[in-house]
């Protein structure tokens, strides 16, 4: 299959589209590089890659990438609040008129895979998180995504995932990410101050991540028209026991602060059933996940301007 991934250069897009070469699809990257595209150089000689330099605001060159592929995994956004508070009208140009370009310069036959977000259900602190529930987004990033998926449902030949928020290593890294940020802290500084604990987020670590994308891809038969939240209830924690995990592994003291609070106020347990019922599972649990960023961390320049900002 031919396969276009918009924002198939950041965090999640460069294993993705390893993950989509090793299981023999023809890939083309539409990027607008604003990290770089280091993430995939290791990939570009495959002769099943290519990269055409681009942005999703631009819905003439969008049409023209999209023009021969059977499928499109539109990764492309601003993501997480703090980039999409910084600059609303950016995020709401990539986020939601960037998705419109995509759902028109698309043909009826083409399958559209969107990973939106679980920040689409923003505070529910009593219940589980379901595919069913209304979400109440209550950021600017999950506002955007919401509206970005419904359209994309309402077009027709689409898949919605909502991934819980991806941690790990990843050739186009990033360490703003909560779980990502936490490991990264207790190592650099042996110590880590968390703010309201009790606040639950889901994780999933990035390749799978990008292999829940191919899954859906490949059996988009079965999983059409519908909605996935993405992850898995083992990597359901509250801040509190993520850090308290992390200091497991890294020997960190860990103080619990009540003097401060975290301005992000999402708080969620999700459930994950219906696409373990698809046929999908996590592979990668937290504690390998924080033994893997203990590893590589010695190896990241935290002073590139692309190790800390908030795209995929």
């Amino acid at each position: 299959m031919k396969v276009l991934v918009t924002g198939g250069a950041g965090y999640v897009g460069c294993l993705l589209v390893e993950e989509l070469l090793e299981a023999g699809h023809a890939v083309r990257v539409y990027d607008n590089l604003r990290k770089g595209g280091n993430g995939l150089l290791p990939l570009l000689a495959h002769p099943r890659l290519e990269f055409v330099r681009g942005d999703v605001r631009d819905a003439a060159a969008v049409r023209r990438a999209m023009s021969d592929a059977e499928a499109v995994i539109h990764l492309a956004a601003v993501v997480g609040y703090p980039a999409c508070d910084r600059d609303p009208w950016q995020a709401r140009g990539v986020n939601v008129d960037g998705t419109r370009n995509v759902i028109s310069g698309r043909s009826d036959s083409q399958l559209i895979v969107f990973p939106s977000s679980l920040s689409n259900y923003g505070a529910v602190p009593n219940g589980v998180c379901t595919e069913e529930m209304e979400p109440q987004p209550i950021t600017g990033y999950g506002a955007t995504k919401l509206e970005a998926e419904r359209e994309v449902l309402a077009a027709g030949s689409s898949i919605v995932m909502r991934p819980a928020t991806a941690f790990g290593l990843s050739p186009c890294m990033r360490l703003d990410l909560l779980f990502n940020d936490f490991v990264y802290r207790a190592v650099r500084d042996r110590e880590l101050t968390v703010y309201e604990p009790g606040f639950t987020r889901a994780f999933i670590h990035v390749r799978d991540f990008a292999r829940a994308l191919v899954f859906a891809l490949e059996h988009a038969d079965r999983m059409l028209g519908q909605v996935y939240n993405l992850g898995d209830e083992s990597l359901n924690l509250t801040k509190g026991e993520l850090a308290a995990r992390v200091a497991q592994h890294t020997t960190c003291r860990v103080e619990f602060s009540e003097s401060g609070e975290d301005p992000d106020k999402r708080d969620y347990r999700v459930d994950f059933s219906k696409l373990r019922a698809a046929g999908f599972r996590c592979r990668v649990s937290v504690d390998e996940g924080i033994e893997e960023l203990i590893r590589g961390l010695p190896a990241i320049d935290v002073r590139s301007p692309y190790s800390n900002t908030s795209y995929y």
